[in-house]
């Protein structure tokens, strides 16, 4: 049964008193945290498990509620951004596909053996390797491979492994961002979610979610929705913000990248993310954490010292010089740390249907 409560006239809650993975109530961790980047309404709490690390949300919006905080109140950029670079950003994406082309098989992106010699020397580099590997969800090319996307926003990872030679599917409850993602990419994007069976079992070898997975009530079932709509041998891959990361350790409640109270219901650690890998039938292949938006997560936690909210970023809203040397050695510091322990702002998990 449902224990509602209201944060305004609109909004209903659920409480959520113990945890999902082992059953313990759960202790109060933080409480009184507000939306701090888009000003959704209300006061949220967090608990966590005294046995198995998990953190969660309770109480939290129910599922309609949430829908409608959604539309109202959580709004980021659908302008698509694969595209022509510019100088800067020509050169990084240059680096980054000399790296895949020898580190991750995308071998159409290093057709002179110039470009692979480069890459075999970036591979070495372990944040270059692994800006790469975010720039396709760490996945290593296989010919052919059928890519789901779960919650693909407007597309541009999709449109990027598409130019790679893979076969691409993507589903997205933001119907604005199916929009370009079908207009402008010319996509095969879905409106909904996972569960309303738009794909069929055992039907992609590869399955990836970003930052999608602490959005969601039952992050087992969707792991377990994921791993049937894999074939044998199939992948999924999840990116989520890590509990256990640097930036949680220094900023606390005002570590934006992770709280982000309403729209984060459920927190993972690396022992959490695993657990739910397997209660879903998952073999865990790998974890580790990423640094890649220790910059970000720095620069937005500066920004919000001096804004209420800043829905805009970064349209309205370019760091100085000084925030961005900051941000910088916040995020070689984090690098560094993470050669040694998982502290990184991101966890990254890949795991694997068993084969038949």
């Amino acid at each position: 049964m449902h224990n509602r409560a209201t944060t305004d006239e609109t909004i209903a809650l659920e409480a959520v008193p113990t945890c999902a993975l082992c059953g313990l109530p759960g202790q109060v961790l933080h409480t009184g945290l507000r939306d701090r980047l888009y000003a959704a309404p209300g006061e949220w709490q967090f608990l966590h498990c005294p046995r198995c690390t998990l953190i969660w949300e309770s109480p939290r919006p129910l599922s309609a509620d949430l829908g409608r905080l959604y539309s109202t109140f959580y709004h980021y950029t659908h302008a698509p951004t694969y595209g022509p670079p510019g100088r800067f950003s020509a050169l990084q994406q240059f680096l980054e596909a000399c790296v895949l082309g020898v580190a991750y098989g995308y071998t159409g992106l290093t057709p002179h053996i110039w470009q692979r010699v480069l890459g075999r020397v970036l591979a070495l580099i372990t944040p270059l390797r692994d800006a790469a590997g975010g720039r396709v969800m760490w996945l290593a090319a296989q010919q052919p491979m059928r890519v789901l996307d779960v919650g693909c926003g407007s597309g541009q990872l999709l449109a990027f492994l598409r130019d790679q030679g893979c076969e691409v599917s993507g589903i997205e409850p933001d119907l604005e961002a199916v929009r370009v993602a079908r207009q402008h990419y010319g996509l095969e994007v879905y409106h909904g979610l996972l569960e309303d069976g738009v794909f069929s079992d055992a039907s992609f070898d590869a399955v990836v979610m970003s930052h999608v997975i602490e959005h969601v009530p039952d992050p087992i079932a969707l792991l377990a929705a994921c791993r049937r709509m894999l074939r044998p041998g199939g992948r999924v891959v999840v990116v989520t913000p890590n509990m256990a990361s640097l930036g949680r350790r220094v900023l606390g409640t005002k570590w934006y990248l992770g709280w982000g109270p309403p729209w984060h219901l459920l927190l993972f650690d690396p022992t959490t993310i695993r657990a739910v890998a397997t209660h879903a039938g998952l073999r865990v292949a790998a974890i580790h954490t990423s640094a890649r938006k220790a910059r970000l997560g720095w620069t937005v936690n500066r920004l919000l010292k001096q804004h209420r909210s800043i829905p805009d970023f970064p349209a309205q809203h370019r760091s100085s010089w000084p925030l961005r040397l900051e941000a910088v050695l916040f995020q070689a510091l984090e690098t560094l740390a993470v050669a040694l322990w998982p502290v990184g702002e991101e966890l990254v998990l890949v795991a694997q249907k068993e084969p038949a």
